[in-house]
């Protein structure tokens, strides 16, 4: 759908954002492990004669990817990723139920990949199990992207040592229970 704009945030840098809106596209790249959120697809509409400015993500094609590899965040790096979330998106966040998305999805005729489907739950619980400890978008947003190409992300680890763990042919539930418990392990490191 076509959304009026004032352009994208590559033509602005980003301090003038709010962090509400930097937050709003955090929780959601975070969840949907998004591989392809660089400036040229945030559009940036100022509300109104003297507004605030409101960010509007566009181009969800590279969402829920089957691994973790490509997950990129223009927004990591700018200083409202820093910040801590409000009360509000933690409640948000808490809300978040991977599960229950997993099967809207498939109500409306999309039936999520089961590699896809592991990276949702797998970003959520990163989400939520961060977002509990008082991370900002900043703390889990580098967890999930590589620092240099060579170099495998901090959730990349968490997965193999957990594969590694679990014994051949062991249900998805074990799985995750496995990777529940290796994540609890890295975040309070942090």
């Amino acid at each position: 759908m076509f959304m009026e704009n004032n352009g994208s945030t590559e033509d602005m840098g980003p301090r003038s954002f709010p962090v509400k809106e930097v937050h709003k596209i955090a929780v959601l790249d975070i969840r949907l492990a998004n591989a392809d959120r660089h400036a040229g697809n945030i559009l940036v509409c100022k509300e109104g004669e003297g507004g605030n400015y409101k960010l509007i993500p566009i181009d969800h094609g590279y969402c829920l990817p089957e691994k973790f590899e490509d997950v990129t965040f223009e927004w990591l790096y700018w200083p409202q990723a820093r910040e801590p979330f409000s009360d509000e998106t933690i409640e948000y966040i808490k809300s978040l139920d991977a599960e229950e998305d997993i099967k809207l999805l498939k109500f409306h005729g999309w039936e999520l990949p089961p590699r896809c489907a592991r990276v949702l739950r797998i970003s959520t619980m990163l989400l939520k199990k961060g977002a509990a400890r008082g991370f900002t978008p900043y703390d889990i947003g580098r967890i999930l992207c590589r620092e240099t190409v060579n170099r495998e992300s901090e959730i990349e680890d968490i997965i193999q040592e957990a594969e590694d763990a679990v014994l051949p042919g062991s249900s998805e539930n074990m799985f995750l229970e496995t990777v529940s418990e290796i994540m609890d392990r890295h975040l309070d490191k942090e």
